[in-house]
C-alpha cells in the first residue's frame, strides 16, 4: 500500500463560521471503483433499521416499528422461486424478478393489515397471516413469500416485540411508505477497509435513501444510480444526464452523459442505439420508446408512468435486469430504472417473449465513449476549465405532493446550504484532487462540529488545489474518507443524537491504491 498525499485544514468562511476539510491528491493511474458487496443482513436491518426509527421518532411517531428485508444479492426470476402463484400486480404489471415480487407482496400484506407477529412461550417467534375470505385470491402469494422470508431469516422487526408479553403484534394501518424498507446492496465502508489494505477509499455515487426514493417495488434502500464502468464493463446505465468522471485508458475527463449516449443489448443480440433505433422521452408515441423519470422535467414534474398505448409491451429494466413487463402503457417507473417501450411489430413477438425469459441486458457505449474503461457518476458538474458551470443535469427535488428524482433532497442549481460535501477534480497535469468537507445535520449540530460548505464554498475549495475540471460526489451523511485504514473525516448523521457519529452504508467507493 502506497503512502498517499493527505491534509486537512479548518477554513473559517466571511460570516464567521468554520469547517474541516480534507484533501487528497491521487495520481491519475491509481484510481479506481468498485461497489461493496455486502456482508451480515441483520446487520444491515438493524441499522437501515435505527435510521427509520429515528426518523419516524423526528416525525413525532411516539412507538414507531420498522420493517425491514433483505433482497437477494444474486436476484433470480420469481417464477423460479415462487412458482404456481400469480406473479401480477393489481394493475397487471407481471413482475420478473423475485425480490421485485416479494416487496410487492410485502407492502401488500402491510397496507391491508394480513401481517402478524405472534410470541410463544420460550421467545420464539411466529409470522401470521390473517386474510379476509374476500381476498383469498391474495393466500397462495403472501404464504409463499412469507415462508421464504422465515426461512431465509431475511425479515425484521424493530424494534420487536416485547419479551414475556406473548400479545401478537398486528399490523393495522401501518405506514408503508415510511416505515417499511427493502434493503439493497450496501454496506459499511469500514467492512472493506478492514479486510483490504489500500491508500485511501471514499465515497461515490449518489444511491436510493430517502422514502421518495423507494416508492418502486423495484428499488432497494442502498441501491446506487448513475453510471458505473469497471474494467470497461458497464455495470449500471446512466439513468439520467448527469455529471461523470470518465478514464479512457489514457485520462480522466468530466462530461455530462446519460441513456443517449449508450446502446441496449438485448437477447438474440438486438441492438438498439438510444437516441437513434429508441428515442429518448419522446413527446409523442414512437415504434421504440425509452421513458425515465426525466420525461416531464421541461413541465418541472417527474414522469410517474409512462403513456397509455394498448398497441405496446414495455419491460422495466433496473441495472442489467428485467425486473417486470407489462402491456397496454401506464407502467410506473422506478427512481433507479427505465422502462423499453415497443409498439406492436417493432420487434417480433417471439424476440420480446425471449428478452423476458432471458431477463438479461447489457450495454456498449456509443461514438466518442467507445473507449471509457472506468467511470463514476454523480453529479453536479462544478467546474470546467477552472471555472463555474451550469451543466443542465436532470434532477428534481420533492416537493408537496410530487416525488421527484433522485437524489430527492437535492437541490444542484445555487445551491447555499453549507452540508457535508464530496468532490472529485481533475488537475492540470492529469492528476486528482479529492476533497471532503465536513458538516453535521442542522438539528443536531453543537460548537464543536464543522459547519460543511456550500456549492460555491466548494468550488473555491477544488481551485485553491488547483483544479480544472470538477465533480460533485454523493454528499451529507455519505461523505466517507478513509486514509490508510482509518477514518479521517466526521460523517455528518447524528440520528438527533448530537455529538454522535453514525457511519452510513453505502453502495460503492473509490479506491486509491
Amino acid at each position: 500500500m502506497a503512502r498517499i498525499d493527505y491534509w486537512q485544514e479548518r477554513h473559517t468562511f466571511a460570516d464567521g463560521a468554520w469547517s474541516i476539510a480534507h484533501t487528497a491528491t491521487i495520481a491519475a493511474d491509481r484510481l479506481k471503483f468498485e461497489d461493496l458487496h455486502p456482508m451480515s443482513s441483520y446487520v444491515r436491518q438493524q441499522d437501515i433499521a435505527r435510521m427509520h426509527y429515528a426518523r419516524a421518532r423526528a416525525r413525532g411517531e411516539a412507538n414507531p416499528h420498522i420493517l425491514t428485508w433483505t433482497a437477494m444479492q444474486t436476484d433470480r426470476r420469481a417464477s423460479q422461486v415462487f412458482p404456481d402463484v400469480s406473479h401480477a400486480t393489481s394493475d397487471h404489471e407481471q413482475i420478473v424478478s423475485a425480490n421485485s415480487f416479494i416487496t410487492y407482496a410485502l407492502r401488500q400484506m402491510l397496507s391491508a393489515g394480513w401481517l402478524q407477529l405472534h410470541e410463544y412461550i420460550g421467545d420464539t417467534y411466529e409470522w401470521q397471516l390473517a386474510i379476509p375470505p374476500e381476498h383469498e385470491d391474495w393466500s397462495a402469494r403472501a404464504i409463499s413469500a412469507l415462508r421464504w422470508l422465515e426461512d431465509e431469516i431475511q425479515l425484521d422487526l424493530y424494534p420487536n416485540i416485547e419479551r414475556g408479553s406473548y400479545q401478537p403484534r398486528i399490523f393495522k394501518s401501518f405506514d408503508v411508505r415510511h416505515n417499511f424498507a427493502r434493503i439493497g446492496r450496501c454496506d459499511f465502508v469500514r467492512h472493506f477497509v478492514q479486510n483490504h489494505a489500500r491508500a485511501a477509499v471514499f465515497n461515490t455515487s449518489h444511491f436510493l435513501h430517502e422514502h421518495d426514493d423507494l416508492i418502486s417495488h423495484h428499488s432497494g434502500y442502498g441501491d446506487a444510480i448513475g453510471l458505473m464502468v469497471a474494467e470497461g464493463t458497464i455495470l449500471r446505465p446512466p439513468i439520467y444526464r448527469r455529471g461523470a468522471l470518465l478514464f479512457d485508458g489514457e485520462r480522466w475527463r468530466i462530461e455530462t452523459i446519460g441513456l443517449d449516449d449508450i446502446r441496449l443489448i438485448l437477447s438474440g443480440e438486438i441492438e438498439l442505439e438510444i437516441g437513434a433505433e429508441a428515442q429518448l422521452n419522446p413527446a409523442q408515441p414512437q415504434p421504440i420508446a425509452i421513458y425515465t423519470r426525466a420525461g416531464n422535467l421541461t413541465q418541472g414534474r417527474a414522469m410517474q408512468r409512462t403513456p397509455s398505448g394498448i398497441d405496446r409491451s414495455e419491460l422495466v429494466i433496473v441495472n442489467r435486469q428485467v425486473v417486470s413487463w407489462k402491456r397496454g402503457g401506464e407502467l410506473p417507473i422506478p427512481q433507479n430504472g427505465f422502462v423499453l417501450s415497443l409498439r406492436d411489430g417493432a420487434l417480433n413477438k417471439s424476440a420480446i417473449e425471449d428478452i423476458i425469459a432471458d431477463a438479461w441486458v447489457e450495454y456498449s457505449f456509443a461514438a466518442p465513449h467507445s473507449r471509457i474503461q472506468s467511470a463514476i457518476q454523480a453529479g453536479p458538474i462544478l467546474l470546467r476549465a477552472g471555472q463555474a458551470v451550469d451543466a443542465r443535469e436532470e434532477f428534481l427535488a420533492s416537493r408537496a405532493g410530487h416525488i421527484g428524482i433522485t437524489p430527492v433532497r437535492m437541490n444542484p442549481g445555487g445551491d447555499e446550504l453549507r452540508k457535508a460535501r464530496t468532490a472529485i477534480a481533475i488537475k492540470a497535469d492529469g492528476d486528482l484532487a479529492l476533497v471532503v468537507v465536513d458538516g453535521c445535520e442542522p438539528a443536531s449540530r453543537t460548537e464543536l462540529d464543522s459547519a460543511g460548505a456550500s456549492l460555491d464554498e466548494l468550488r473555491g475549495l477544488l481551485v485553491e488545489m488547483g483544479a480544472v475540471d470538477a465533480l460533485n460526489l454523493s454528499g451529507e451523511g455519505s461523505s466517507h474518507l478513509f486514509v490508510a485504514g482509518g477514518l479521517a473525516n466526521s460523517p455528518s448523521d447524528r440520528r438527533g443524537q448530537p455529538g454522535v457519529i453514525y457511519e452510513r452504508m453505502l453502495p460503492s467507493i473509490g479506491i486509491v491504491s
